[in-house]
Order: structure tokens, then sequence, then C-alpha cells
């Protein structure tokens, strides 16, 4: 092997995602790696559907606090003394326990977990203890300018009152109650579908019956995805004496199944997605003006929101904005030169190929293809599409959405 000379460049042609195909609620992907991952996912439980934001939150962090006869520590160190290991969670539309542990203790610790599951009585020690560290966090965060800056372009882009930019306040955490919690559990805590990743020899099926959970066919729960509603709201959250000042962009998109959506995330990665874009070379590399600059777009089931983060010196506030107008307009007025498109492509082809290396990240990209509803042929036809967008498209793409009186702007710390 030469080492002076770098290794051929091969192009990547096609993507294949390893997606499993069942007409049941149970989802397998093999991996021969001696352990598993059993996501338990609850269609119907997350924070953005039901109506008790906080509920939902606090019942998943609670969820194995304790039952009627066994303490959390107790079944903490259950689950320990089998090598495994259990996390639940309440996303937007979902809520999940994801298991992980040797294959040969499947059915030991889903049996714990099963019990857990049906049986918390969130212990009312254990929830008083939460609250009051719930209490202390929310403190902490609110002498944080990056905290307050999320908060406040989540409130002026969805409405204060839209659930996934309603905020957390030492009110609704005290007011919390056991009852709440359990009815949570009780009411949405059901008909979940599961995603297995494991041995192709192991009997998840009967595992999973034996321990108490039901399969059965796919129960496609119905799912409200109310838009944002957006608020005219203080661009300045003030935080005295905060040398540091923390400053968002952002609107909301069209969803990630619109056609100009693949464009879109190419634009994203040239303008602030990546360590290579624009705004980290110019704002960051040769100005000097913060540590760190990024863009992102997330996609809900029905439209997207991108956002521009950034901290930087309280003094250099007005300059930072101003040079992130600036990439933004050289987008709209010139075309992207062939070099810096070919390696955003390349860029974004690799990354879409590393969400499908290995078994445990397929699963990733397969529970978020089932919660918004992705069209079977969704990444195969992503790839292809990064491959056919040209400097036009991305110039049509910065002038038709990313118009700069259209961004929201806010700024948390002293002006």
């Amino acid at each position: 092997m030469n080492r002076q000379t770098a290794p051929e460049i091969q192009a990547i042609e096609s993507l294949k995602t390893g997606f499993p195909l069942a007409d049941m609620n149970l989802f397998s992907i093999y991996s021969e790696e001696g352990v598993f991952k059993l996501e338990i996912v609850f269609p119907s439980a997350g924070y953005g559907i039901i109506q008790d934001k906080y509920s939902g939150i606090y019942a998943m962090d609670l969820l194995f606090s304790g039952t009627a006869t066994q303490s959390a520590h107790q079944i903490a160190d259950a689950i320990d003394e089998l090598g495994g290991f259990v996390f639940a969670n309440c996303d937007y539309y979902t809520a999940s326990v994801t298991v992980y542990g040797m294959n040969d203790k499947l059915g030991q610790i889903l049996k714990i977990v099963k019990s857990s599951l049906d049986q918390c009585v969130f212990n009312q020690e254990e929830l008083n203890i939460y609250k009051g560290k719930k209490v202390s966090e929310l403190n902490i965060n609110l002498g944080k300018t990056n905290f307050l800056s999320n908060r406040q372009i989540n409130q002026i882009l969805f409405g204060s009152s839209h659930r996934f930019a309603l905020a957390s306040t030492e009110e609704r955490i005290r007011e919390t109650s056991q009852q709440m919690l359990i009815e949570y559990r009780v009411k949405h805590l059901n008909n979940p579908y599961f995603i297995f990743t494991g041995s192709s020899e192991t009997a998840i099926r009967q595992i999973l019956e034996e321990s108490g959970f039901e399969t059965s066919f796919m129960h496609n729960a119905e799912t409200i995805d109310p838009l944002p509603q957006g608020e005219t709201l203080d661009a300045l959250v003030y935080k005295k004496g905060s040398t540091q000042n923390a400053l968002r962009l952002g609107k909301i998109l069209p969803g990630r199944n619109h056609p100009d959506f693949f464009t879109m995330s190419l634009f994203n990665l040239i303008l602030g997605g990546y360590f290579g874009s624009r705004l980290m070379k110019n704002i960051r590399e040769e100005k000097g003006l913060t540590y760190g600059i990024h863009s992102g777009i997330t996609p809900f089931k029905t439209f997207s929101v991108f956002k521009i983060s950034s901290e930087c010196n309280q003094a250099l506030t007005a300059e930072v904005r101003k040079e992130i107008d600036k990439e933004i307009r050289m987008l709209q007025d010139e075309l992207v030169g062939i070099e810096e498109l070919t390696v955003a492509k390349n860029y974004l082809s690799g990354a879409l190929l590393r969400n499908f290396d290995g078994a445990f990240n397929i699963s990733e990209r397969f529970k978020s293809f089932l919660e918004l509803d992705t069209p079977a042929d969704y990444y195969q036809h992503y790839f292809e599409a990064i491959k056919t967008i040209g400097p036009e498209d991305i110039q049509h793409c910065a002038n038709n959405y990313f118009d700069l009186n259209t961004l929201q702007y806010c700024i948390a710390g002293e002006m």
C-alpha cells in the first residue's frame, strides 16, 4: 500500500435501509452481536398528542420508580443483576421503553419491565424527590442564555400554547400529582408495537407473550398534528449580568414529504449544517466571533422547523447577526460553486448512509420512519434526489424559503 497516494473515491450508487417488513406489531432487525435492543413503543402517548404534556414526560421519567411491592432501588438492582439497561422516554409523537441486555437474559428482564409498566404507583416519596430535582434544574436553566433563547424562539415560532413550546414552570412541576401520572399510564401506555434488534435465533414473539405482552395486528393510532401558530414576542430576553448572548433565528418550513424538502436540507447543510459550512468558516474560523454556530431542520409530520443557533460575546451580537444575513443573501444572489456543492452532497450522502450502518442505527431510523408516517421508499428517494440537485436549485430554495424578512429572531442576554 502506498500511503502517499490517497485511495480512489468510490461513488455511492444506492442505499439499502434494511428496514423490516411485518403486518403485525412486532418488527425484527437481526444482529449477531450477542446483545439485544428492544423498543416498546406506545403510538398515542407522545407529549405533542396528549392533553397534558408534562404528565407524559414526568410519568415516563418515573415509570420505574416502584410498584406496591418493589421500590425503585429493588427494580434497578434486579435489572442490573441481569446485565440489563432500561430507558423510558416521552417524545413528541410517541412514548417508549428501550431495553438493552444479553440475548439469554431477555425473558427475565422483560418480566421485570412488564411488571413495572403495569403496576407503577408513582410512589409519593419518589415523586417529591423528582419534583424537587426538576425545580432545581429549572432554576439553574433559567440562568442560562441558551435555555432562555431556545424557549423564546420556540414560543415565537409555535405560539406559547402549542404543546411543543409549552414552557415548564415551577407551578406546573409542583402541581403534578400521583393521580395525574397514573391516569397517563392507564390511558396512554397501551397497544404498543415492538422493534427488536438481536439474534435471529431469539424466539422474540414467544418471549414477549410469556412476559405478558400481546403481539397482534399493528394498531395505527390516529394522531392530530397541531400546526404552529406563531406569536409576536419580545426579540430580547433580558438576562442581567450576562457577558455572553445566545442568538436564535428560525422559521416554519414545509414537512419532509414536500418535494422541496431535500433541497432545503442541502441548502441548510451548506449554510450551517456541518463543520465545513459557510457560517462556521466565516463567523468562527475567519472572524472568530463565536466558538460555534449551527443551523438545522427538525422534521415533524406536516411541517418542519429551521433554526440557526449561536452564542457570542455581548459586544459582538450585532456583528454576528450581520454576518448571518450576509451569508444567506450570498446564497440568494450567487450560485454555489460546483466544488462546494459536491463536497456538501458527498457529506449528506455519507451522513445518510451512516444512519443505516449497523443494526442498532437501523432500528433508530426505523422508529422515526414509523413515527412520521414516512413513505416506504423515502430514504432511497432522498438519496437519489441529492445527486440531481444543482446550483440553481439551491439559489431558488434560498430565495423561495429563506427570505430574511420571514426569519424570526431573538436574543437572550444583554444589549
